[in-house]
Order: structure tokens, then C-alpha cells, then sequence
């Protein structure tokens, strides 16, 4: 509960036969952080526009973050808190936090365009490797580096944003997240194409610790 200390509660008290002395938070912070991120990475991605209007009834909310999930969408309001309470470099004292939760709002606005649960997953990872240089742990190291190559190509500079709500960072993100948008979207048409270059790329990676191996690395860049 340390993550928590220093967040402003209300406190109830309830009678009873067991009377309770309940503490809730007030979040009204994190819920506004979440849903500017999640407009910037809806505009980002949509070209401009935004995808859809952000609902806290469609993720699933956890006190802490899980280390594994097989469903739903959790963002766990420990990560929410630590960038809320970070002042103006929220990202300084926690990468691995914003990660988290780009990946999974990453993820949700995938799917909101078009993207099946096992790609947008991916994506959503690609994305926060993308904007914080940390992966969250849903994506491949082959997905990862084409995810590098196509920030490289869009010449994204790789440093992660002073404060995740900074406007003009993400402004900076656009072309690269849309390359890596474009590039999830034609492996999800084609699969065939998509684990081609997978093999292509491992059999590469794995040629590199052999000497005199020449085999080329499978190029990766969006459509």
C-alpha cells in the first residue's frame, strides 16, 4: 500500500453489528490522466482524430499490477497514482509504470480499429516500447525490433516524454506509432507474411553469434 501513501480519502463510517471505518481514495486525478493519454494516443493513431471517447467501464482496474492476465484489460491504480503524484517528469521515477498503462490503452484503441485481441495485445506492447523504450511484456523480441526499426524509419528520437500528457511529444510519436499501426494491421491480413518474416528474423538473429553466418535479417516496415 505504499504506492498509495499521500492520496486524499474520504472516510465513511458505517454502522452495524461490525460498524467499518472505510477510506476511499480520491482518484479524480488518475481518471483524469487516463482519459487525456488516452486521447492522445487515440489522436495519435487515428490520424488526427480521435478513435473513440474514453470509457472506464470497458478496462478492468486492479490495486496493483498483475505480473500475468488472460483476459480483460487491467490498469492497476498504483501505476495511475505514481504519474499522477511525479510533478512535471512523471516518467523520470517510473518508466515501467507508463508502460504499463500504454500498452493496455494502446491495446484497446487497436482493437477500437480493427485489430483481433492476439495482435492488439502485441500492438498495444509495440506502443509502449515505442514511447518509453520499456516493454510490458506482451510483445516478442522480433515484434519489438520492428517495432525499433520503424521508430528509426520515422525518426523518433527515443526519448521518453517528460510528462505523458505532453502534447507535443506525442505529436512527435504519430508517424512512427502509425507505421507500427500499419505494420500490425497487414501481418493481422496476411498471418502468413507475419510469421515468414518471424522466422526470417530469428533464423538472422540466431546466424549473428555464428561466424562467417551471413544470413540477412528479414526487412520489416509498414506498407
Amino acid at each position: 500500500m505504499q504506492a498509495f501513501t499521500g492520496v486524499s480519502c474520504r472516510v465513511v463510517v458505517r454502522d452495524g453489528l461490525q460498524p467499518e471505518i472505510v477510506l476511499q481514495p480520491d482518484l479524480a486525478d488518475a481518471r483524469l490522466l487516463l482519459k487525456t493519454l488516452w486521447q492522445r494516443l487515440s489522436i495519435a493513431l487515428g490520424a488526427g482524430e480521435p478513435v473513440s471517447e474514453f470509457k472506464p467501464s470497458a478496462f478492468m482496474f486492479v490495486l496493483l499490477p498483475p505480473r500475468h492476465w488472460q483476459r480483460g484489460q487491467p490498469l492497476a491504480y498504483a501505476d495511475i497514482v505514481r504519474l499522477t503524484r511525479n510533478g512535471e517528469d512523471k516518467t523520470a521515477g517510473d518508466p515501467e509504470a507508463l508502460a504499463r498503462i500504454v500498452s493496455v490503452l494502446a491495446a484497446a484503441v487497436g482493437r477500437s480499429l480493427g485489430l483481433h485481441p492476439g495482435f492488439a495485445f502485441a500492438f498495444g506492447d509495440a506502443v509502449a516500447y515505442a514511447v518509453t523504450q520499456v516493454a510490458a511484456g506482451f510483445s516478442s523480441d522480433f515484434e519489438r525490433s520492428m517495432t525499433a526499426g520503424l521508430c528509426r524509419q520515422a525518426q523518433l528520437s527515443g526519448r521518453p516524454p517528460g510528462s505523458p500528457l505532453d502534447e507535443e511529444f506525442w505529436h512527435e510519436c504519430e508517424p512512427a506509432l502509425r507505421r507500427i499501426f500499419e505494420q500490425f494491421r497487414a501481418w493481422q491480413s496476411k498471418p502468413s507474411q507475419y510469421e515468414l518474416a518471424r522466422q526470417q528474423w530469428y533464423r538472422a538473429f540466431q546466424c549473428e553469434s555464428v561466424p562467417g553466418c551471413a544470413e540477412p535479417r528479414a526487412a520489416t516496415h509498414a506498407p
